[in-house]
């Protein structure tokens, strides 16, 4: 993607442990506030990283890391997660419904690509609000 270029890049790494939910939500706000989401969008991505977390946290992998890409354009925030093996869109799972379910809810677009190291890479992109002049 060309706009990668123009990107300011973020990149956090998390350990598979419950405590760290909270510098989950801490990063995103940051993050957010930074790519000019406003609170309501800013609290739609804290849903969406806190639920692929939560995702993470109920795979059997304690040697494992989450990691958290976000790239912050002019006109959206795109955040790239590698280290969840289950596929959201499989369809006999009801966890993974669920999750993807809420994940279509509060971004604009949730994608799912397998990625190169195994597992799946899971792209969500909320786009920044027009404000009304």
């Amino acid at each position: 993607m060309t706009d990668e270029l123009l990107a300011d890049v973020v990149c956090l790494q998390l350990p598979q442990e419950t405590r760290m939910s909270g510098i989950v939500r801490l990063a995103v706000s940051a993050v957010a506030s930074k790519s000019g989401l406003n609170l309501d969008q800013s609290d739609d991505m804290q849903t969406a990283l806190d639920e692929l977390f939560r995702l993470y946290l109920s795979e059997p992998n304690p040697e494992g890391t989450l990691c958290f890409r976000f790239q912050i354009l002019s006109d959206r925030l795109e955040v790239v997660t590698q280290g969840i093996s289950r596929d959201l869109f499989d369809n006999d799972s009801k966890l993974n419904r669920y999750s993807r379910f809420i994940l279509e809810q509060v971004a604009d677009r949730v994608e799912e690509i397998p990625s190169p190291q195994g597992g799946f890479e899971i792209i969500l992109v909320k786009n920044v609000a027009q404000k009304l002049s």
